[in-house]
């Protein structure tokens, strides 16, 4: 099949996009090659800011998409697919399903219904937006989730939900948020990890315990890890001869993975529901993750909750968290048994070959 990606978070798509290359079939990734990630991708796609870097970006955009034709499919990152607005975004949709075979949908980052989910505070117990029916910190700073649920949102993510054949839910959250909308358009896939490129080794404890910190620039509150960081600098203060943390801004994909490695517990999302790519990276290095893994979370994926996952969320306050990292530290002896554990659970249910077996069958569904 010919097959394209277009947009791409977290290396998503281009780790499916390497496996389905094997498989033989003909592939192409669009993306912005997660910026300072710098992540695989055939075409480069990004958009600088100001006036003349959204020139820029749209005049590529009018040179590309009238050219991506004769695909079998086309999967797309979000409705937003395009740093453009909804309307602008809609046309180029229209281009793409009128050129090529198919048009399928990645339910991954915020839409319409995603955040409106969040809010109603029906389906989720916390967010980004929202805790305990409050706005967080992120939300009372940005109005985020107003941005999204604005006008028009509404009827551009219905537009896009109606027209395409079908869509891929990467995290249990985002198949929660749409099942009721997709139905059986919609199949769970899980994050695709590429475990052969991730070698594991055996957790030693000795000397130190180390806690990492990846942290993207600007979405420090929006993911709890400047919350986080806190909590794990005050431990480094209190107990310099037991803990050392190390925190790394905005490196390239294999740099990061690098530093990430030389660590006990890499400490991740606060408000999410799952694990996401970064923490299953972490686990699949047999690492301790801190992270996402909410009961639904085990659910979706069949797994009895067996703890390998340090369960982050801000229900516990930070003095709870900091409690809970300190007892790891003054008695780090479970670890190694956690990070085996994740491993396993990346294996069974993220190995990249597993993931992209779930795409094609979803995609033969439809196509034929």
């Amino acid at each position: 099949m010919r097959i394209l990606f277009f947009g791409d978070y977290s290396n998503l798509h281009a780790c499916l996009a390497a496996e389905l290359r094997k498989r033989g079939h003909d592939v192409t990734v669009i993306s912005d090659g997660g910026r300072y990630m710098d992540t695989q991708r055939d075409i480069l796609l990004d958009r600088n800011p100001g006036k003349m870097g959204a020139i820029k970006y749209l005049y590529n955009v009018l040179n590309i998409v009238p050219q991506l034709k004769g695909y079998d499919i086309v999967q797309l990152i979000n409705p937003h697919f395009l740093h453009l607005r909804p309307g602008k975004i809609r046309y180029f949709f229209n281009l793409l399903k009128k050129n090529n075979r198919s048009v399928f949908l990645t339910l991954a980052g915020n839409d319409y219904y995603f955040v409106k989910t969040c809010l109603e505070g029906k389906t989720f117990r916390f967010s980004e937006f929202e805790v305990g029916g409050k706005p967080t910190e992120f939300e009372l700073k940005t109005g985020h989730a107003a941005a999204w649920t604005g006008p028009g949102m509404k009827d551009f993510c219905d537009y896009i939900y109606d027209n395409i054949d079908g869509a891929m839910s990467v995290l249990p959250e985002y198949d929660m948020a749409a099942r009721p909308l997709l139905g059986d358009r919609l199949a769970f896939t899980n994050i695709p990890i590429d475990i052969s490129n991730l070698h594991t080794s055996p957790l030693e404890i000795s000397g130190k315990i180390k806690l990492f910190i990846g942290m993207r620039q600007g979405m420090e509150i929006q993911k709890g890890t400047a919350r986080m960081l806190d909590i794990c600098l005050r431990l480094q203060r209190e107990m310099p001869d037991k803990c050392e943390v190390t925190c790394v801004r905005n490196l390239p994909l294999k740099e990061y993975l690098a530093r990430m490695r030389d660590s006990h517990i890499v400490i991740d999302q606060l408000y999410s529901y799952s694990p996401g790519t970064n923490a299953f990276q972490a686990m699949a290095l047999g690492r301790v993750a801190a992270t996402g893994a909410q009961p639904e979370y085990y659910r979706y994926i069949n797994e009895p909750d067996r703890g390998a996952i340090i369960p982050l969320s801000p229900i516990k306050t930070d003095k709870e968290w900091e409690e809970i990292l300190r007892g790891l530290i003054l008695n780090p002896t479970p670890l190694p048994s956690l990070a085996a554990e994740g491993r396993r659970i990346v294996e069974t249910h993220n190995a990249v070959a597993l993931v992209a077996d779930r795409f094609e069958s979803h995609w033969n569904r439809f196509l034929q």
